[in-house]
């Protein structure tokens, strides 16, 4: 990037910074290994979210109570998305990242503008907290207002939702302050303290359940959300600390750091306040559509989540330091390959994933959701909209690197507009098809949303920058999607075989046992397939993620 371009978008231009002598760069973390220990961080994060979800199934079904926290869970996400968590990759990490380029950095000016955005935060995400406590009412209405008259859930649904939005607010604050330390740590690329907080975040919200569920019934998943937020945030405290790089709070709010922050978040807030506009009318169909839908789409959505969050998530943050600095360098050649590397990794990991839940989504879904308080048909309805979800999920991890990839070059505004096109995409499936088709044409209007999404998205890139990947990409998602489909069928054909040739039996634990082989056989046989064509292809990414783990927990055998 030309010079004049870098001080036009950098607030290291500014000329009042100057580097300090003795201060020492962190240690720069490969791709590979920085995404193994996200990966690994939110390996456990979505064990534990499913482990929670396996409880609140269990204990709450898919019927009213959780309906009523699921419109809670969304008020505070949305609250929390639209102040902050939104900014962490489009503009938190990429500004900081900056600030540690080899030639500028400046641990105290770090501290400061770091410390402006911690305050700024408190100030903004408190006050909203404190609003959404005293409408909860009016809030709660809105998102569950628009529908039929005769919805499928009544007065007293209502009553328990608006306590639960107000006994979760408080989490959406200390959500905030844990975004803005952890941000410090990931442009330092230092990933495990956030990768393992999300982990011990969802852990508090499982022990809460055990601990208070027979008191306090689905009000202990919220007293789980709020306590585990306070956790993550103070879990970012010692590592700052040891680096040197804790945030001063301060009202330096037209630091120029914190401007640029401010600049490059707008278009992203405003993209998700339409988004938050198409999440309103999504959960109001859904608790229009049936009883049983907003459980079943949840539940569904774990699942997906826990598919994207250990791999396109991990893989995208993980790349997103080393992005940013090579355009601030401008570096084009570095950004290219950095980039190449990260979509092949996604193809290695996202296809059998995706792939082999479609295969077995049936087996998967009992084994981890048909007890307790859900039924058969809850159980039916899951299945059916994880189904739905799954090819909308094999675009959302192509896209999520694609958006990061334009965040690292500063530009915010491609990824909104490209969403509000997506959007329209959404309420035209949505609209259209959810009276004959439920809960169903939601799961589907999302997938297409995503789908246009990363076609756009594609074509945008290959506009901006000549070509999308090179034939090594292309090499890795021919051998990937090949190996993919084979992989699937073996899968399939091994549960049709499991499931014809045991026995049903009426022990509980016989049961249980033969839910396991129904899913852990499949997932083994497949996995096997899956592995060695890779290997008979020497694909080098198969390596890579090898040399990560056993970096990670064998050093010696890691070469």
């Amino acid at each position: 990037m030309p010079s004049s371009a870098k001080e036009a978008t950098s607030p290291i231009a500014d000329p009042t910074v100057q580097v300090e002598s003795g201060d020492q760069l962190p240690i720069r973390t490969g791709i590979a290994a920085a995404a193994m220990i996200l990966m690994l961080g939110n390996v456990l994060s979505r064990l534990l979210a499913l482990v929670r979800e396996q409880l609140a199934s269990g204990l709450f079904g898919t019927g009213d109570r959780i309906a009523a926290f699921t419109i809670a869970d969304n008020v505070h996400t949305l609250l929390f998305d639209l102040m902050i968590s939104g900014m962490l990759q489009a503009a938190l990490v990429p500004v900081l990242a900056q600030w540690i380029a080899p030639d500028l950095f400046n641990r105290n000016e770090l501290r400061r503008v770091s410390g402006a955005l911690l305050t700024l935060a408190v100030i903004v995400i408190g006050a909203a907290a404190l609003v959404g406590i005293v409408f909860a009412p009016a809030i709660v209405d809105l998102m569950t207002s628009y529908g039929p008259e005769d919805g499928a859930h009544g007065p007293a649904t209502v009553d328990l939702t608006v306590t639960l939005v107000r006994w979760i607010m408080p989490a959406v604050l200390f959500l905030g302050i844990g975004t803005v330390l952890m941000s410090v740590l990931y442009a330092l690329n230092r990933f495990t303290a956030p990768a393992l907080s999300v982990a011990v975040r969802n852990g508090v919200v499982v022990l809460a359940m055990i601990a208070f569920s027979g008191r306090y019934g689905v009000k202990s998943m919220v007293i789980g959300i709020v306590a585990g937020a306070i956790v993550m945030a103070g879990m970012q405290v010692v590592p700052l600390r040891r680096a040197g790089a804790l945030p001063i709070p301060n009202f330096h709010f037209r630091h120029p750091g914190v401007m640029l922050v401010l600049a490059l978040y707008l278009p992203i807030f405003l993209g998700l306040l339409v988004d938050t506009f198409k999440v309103i009318v999504d959960r109001n169909l859904a608790w229009g559509a049936e009883r049983d839908a907003l459980g079943a789409m949840r539940y569904a959505t774990t699942l997906v989540q826990m598919v994207l969050g250990i791999v396109a998530a991990a893989i995208s943050l993980a790349a997103l330091p080393t992005l940013s600095r090579h355009f601030t360098e401008g570096d084009d050649a570095g950004f290219r390959e950095t980039l190449g590397r990260a979509l092949a990794m996604v193809t290695v990991l996202i296809v059998p994933a995706v792939f082999g839940m479609a295969a077995i989504s049936k087996p998967l879904v009992d084994l981890l959701f048909r007890h307790g308080e859900t039924s058969d048909t809850g159980a039916h309805l899951i299945m059916v909209a994880l189904l739905g979800y799954l090819p909308g999920t094999l675009c959302a991890a192509y896209d999520q690197i694609l958006i990061f990839a334009f965040y690292a070059r500063q530009n915010t505004r491609t990824p909104v507009l490209v969403g509000l096109l997506a959007t329209g995409v959404y309420f035209a499936f949505a609209l259209s098809l959810v009276t004959p088709l439920g809960m169903l044409a939601l799961v589907i209007a999302n997938s297409a949303q995503f789908a246009v999404h990363v076609a756009v998205m594609i074509w945008l890139w290959k506009r901006t920058d000549g070509a999308f990947g090179n034939e090594r990409l292309w090499r890795v998602m021919r051998v990937c999607f090949a190996s993919g489909l084979g992989m699937a069928l073996l899968a399939l054909v091994s549960w049709l075989a499991l499931d014809a040739g045991l026995p049903a039996g009426s022990n509980e634990i016989v049961r249980l046992l033969r839910e396991l082989a129904l899913v852990g056989v499949p997932v083994a046989i497949g996995a096997f397939a899956y592995i060695t064509a890779l290997h008979r292809y020497d694909l080098e990414e198969i390596h890579a993620v090898r040399r990560a783990v056993l970096g990670k927990f064998f050093p010696r055998f890691a070469g």
